[in-house]
């Protein structure tokens, strides 16, 4: 599912509540088991984040949503987070990623106990003229060390940002 290590041994608890929720064919954890969210990192041609202003949280960060019954994979989610959340025009996808740049993963805590919650994170590229309100309000284009960690953004630099064979979503389910 991941090619980077530290993410494949987060994901464990999350194979885990999958495997028992197939073995019980249902749910035993009480409304705790991991919550899995898709994000879109639209990054525009001067390589600067699309962000929402979280009010509850008070800080700026990416479009993300729950997948619903219409979505049939976690790309169209994320898809449907860039576009519906913030009103862009267009997103393209790189064509040789195939799956998230990124797989973030929080604990909530409810009381005496934690949630997971992974936010599986997909990169996508759009022009800021696509944003109907550029850079006012609650949208904004931000620097990518803004809003993503440090090893996240080289990660984008070093293997996403420099490609040049952008296209439109076709489709393609991860």
């Amino acid at each position: 599912m991941t090619q980077y290590q530290d993410e494949a041994a987060a994901l464990m608890p999350l194979y885990n509540a999958i495997g028992s929720h197939v073995r019980t064919s249902g749910c035993q954890h009480r409304d705790l088991c991991p919550r899995v969210m898709a994000s879109a990192l639209v990054v525009d041609e001067h390589d600067r984040v699309l962000a929402l202003w979280e009010a509850h949280y008070s800080r700026w960060g990416l479009p993300r949503l729950l997948p619903d019954a219409a979505d049939a994979s976690l790309f169209e989610t994320a898809e449907r987070a860039a576009k519906c959340t913030t009103g862009i025009g267009e997103v393209y996808q790189l064509a040789s990623i195939t799956g998230p740049v990124d797989i973030e993963f929080r604990r909530d805590i409810r009381g005496r106990e934690a949630r997971l919650t992974y936010i599986f994170r997909f990169l996508f590229r759009s022009y800021s003229y696509e944003l109907p309100q550029p850079d006012t309000g609650h949208i904004q284009w931000r620097e990518i060390r803004e809003l993503v960690p440090p090893r996240i953004e080289s990660r984008l630099r070093t293997e996403y940002l420099a490609e040049s064979r952008w296209s439109r979503h076709s489709g393609l389910a991860v």
